[in-house]
């Protein structure tokens, strides 16, 4: 036998489905009994008229990820900072507008003001809704987080409004934010509630160490921005150091300790909010350390070993993990690697996934790099590349690249000219497309550079694995200046010397077909070349032997 609350069930289920698909105004009893296989005198005796019936439907449907998320930080103020809950349930709504008020609901409202029982039924969800933002916003007046001139009951309204509106909006929206361009926002009008100098209670256990990197605008007042998007959250900055520099932005890295029930994609918002590119990853209290103490402190275990250098330098950026390897193999220089050459036929490989590294940090990492190599040489052990070699005019010194030459090796191309530059690269294009850090030996093999009396950059050398893995693809580029000087010869003989020691047995090098200038440098490094020509260009190719003596 059926019992009543079945029935009910039964009723409830019709009317939310005939609510749903025909709306209130075309919903009757009769209708609702039909889909249920029940008498309508049965759904009036059980439920009631229609009037019950959407209220009954609307009691079971009050519910949403949003509501349910804002009132457990009603009940709970302790446990979440009130900004956190507000980027959170923003993102939500973001995410699925009509999750949090359906199309009934929605229907209720927008006839409210014509029908004073809708008017009636519809103000209860309101003001229950409405009451837990309130007790999250009290809590955050509280906290120190709102400005004391701004009211309550103006923030309250203005979430309830930005709620319903978002699900109003979804089904005939066009252009729609990115779900990060939206949460920035969030975050953005979070922190400007706040007062102007904002001290916030420490009421949150805050023991989540965080590790953020973002870029700030590089302007007065730039980086307190990104220090008060972050407050808002009540985070502490346990440290912060600036690892780039682009025209017109700084790249910053901040150690950060958060509460706890502040999520990653909450701490990105507000990074997002005032800055470009933010990226997160799990930190630890060895954050809050000084970055020169921590840098001594390698140096000093340097000492006497010279050969932890490697991981010195993947703690020294945070990279993921490191391989040494020989200067021939692995992969170049990328975004997510940081190739960098440590000995001439040895090269160190950083590996970090969760954010690009800059040109400040591969400075580090090689700078460590060479201090390890200077302690190995005072110890005995000559084990890198550098030599003083005389020309027409002076002395040249020559050595293995450095990534903090980029800004001089670019310098140099800027000295030379269009012609010099085509008969390196075989083309016109703007030779900055060529990446930096590759040419200053962020690749397989090696780079050479000549520098002058002056410390500039007059000529550069690489030296690439070709195809052929037992075959070194060279090329040289002189600064206009220093050609005819003897610079090109000394530093061909040291690429040639550096191939040998990576163990090539074969050199290769592709040269404009009307570039006398390089084919007779070639043709005096004493290797019997073989030259084939194609489309204007002189592939010559020798056998790398053994210098006499």
């Amino acid at each position: 036998m059926t019992t009543d609350d079945a029935k009910r069930d039964r009723i409830l289920q019709a009317a939310s489905e005939l609510f749903t698909a025909q709306g209130y105004g075309g919903t009757t009893v009769g209708m609702v009994a039909r889909r249920a296989r029940l008498a309508p005198q049965t759904v009036r005796r059980l439920v009631g008229g229609r009037r019950e019936l959407l209220v009954g439907v609307l009691a079971v449907r009050d519910r949403s990820e949003v509501a349910d998320l804002v009132q457990r930080a009603a009940e709970a103020p302790a446990s979440i900072p009130p900004l956190s809950v507000l980027i959170e349930a923003a993102h939500r709504l973001h995410a699925s507008p009509r999750s949090t008020w359906d199309s009934l609901e929605l229907e209720v409202l927008a006839r409210a003001a014509d029908d004073p029982v809708l008017r009636a039924i519809g103000a209860e969800p309101v003001a229950r809704r409405s009451a837990n933002a309130r007790a999250v916003t009290e809590h955050s007046r509280r906290a120190g987080g709102i400005d004391p001139e701004l009211s309550d009951s103006a923030f309250v309204q203005m979430l309830m409004a930005l709620s319903i509106g978002l699900a109003m909006l979804d089904p005939v929206a066009g252009d729609q934010p990115t779900p990060e361009q939206w949460d920035a926002l969030m975050a953005r009008i979070g922190a400007a509630v706040a007062p102007e100098e904002m001290l916030l209670q420490p009421e949150y256990d805050v023991s989540n160490h965080w590790y953020v990197r973002v870029d700030v605008p590089d302007r007065p007042g730039g980086l307190a921005r990104m220090v008060r998007a972050l407050g808002a959250l009540h985070v502490h900055t346990a440290a912060l150091q600036v690892v780039g520099y682009e025209p017109g932005t700084r790249t910053i890295d901040l150690a950060i300790v958060a509460p706890q029930h502040v999520s990653r994609d909450v701490i990105l918002a507000a990074a997002r909010s005032v800055g470009e590119r933010a990226y997160i990853t799990t930190g630890s209290p060895e954050d809050r350390r000084d970055l020169f103490a921590r840098m001594l402190d390698a140096a000093t275990h340097l000492v006497k070993h010279p050969e932890g250098a490697p991981r010195m330098a993947a703690d020294l950026v945070g990279a993921d993990s490191f391989e040494v390897i020989a200067a021939p193999e692995g992969v170049d220089d990328r975004t997510d690697v940081l190739r960098l050459q440590w000995t001439a036929d040895r090269h160190v490989l950083l590996h970090r996934s969760w954010a690009p590294f800059t040109r400040i940090e591969q400075a580090r990492a090689s700078a460590l790099l060479r201090l390890s190599t200077a302690i190995a040489r005072s110890a005995g052990d000559d084990d890198s590349a550098g030599w003083i070699e005389t020309v027409r005019g002076g002395t040249v010194w020559i050595r293995l690249a450095r990534p903090e030459d980029a800004d001089k090796v670019a310098g140099m191309h800027d000295r030379c000219s269009d012609r010099s530059r085509y008969q390196r690269y075989f083309s016109h294009a703007e030779w900055r497309d060529i990446r930096l850090r590759r040419l200053a030996g962020g690749h397989r093999g090696a780079t050479l550079v000549a520098m002058s009396r002056d410390g500039d950059i007059v000529g550069l050398g690489n030296v690439f694995p070709a195809a052929d893995p037992a075959t070194a693809e060279i090329g040289i580029l002189v600064e206009d200046a220093f050609q005819g000087s003897g610079v090109g010869t000394v530093l061909l003989a040291r690429m040639l010397e550096v191939a040998r020691r990576l163990g090539f047995s074969r050199v290769e090098a592709d040269v404009l077909a009307d570039n006398a200038g390089m084919r007779r440098l070639l043709d005096r490094a004493g290797l019997a070349w073989t030259t084939t020509v194609s489309d204007s260009v002189a592939r010559m190719t020798a056998d790398l032997l053994a210098p006499e003596g």
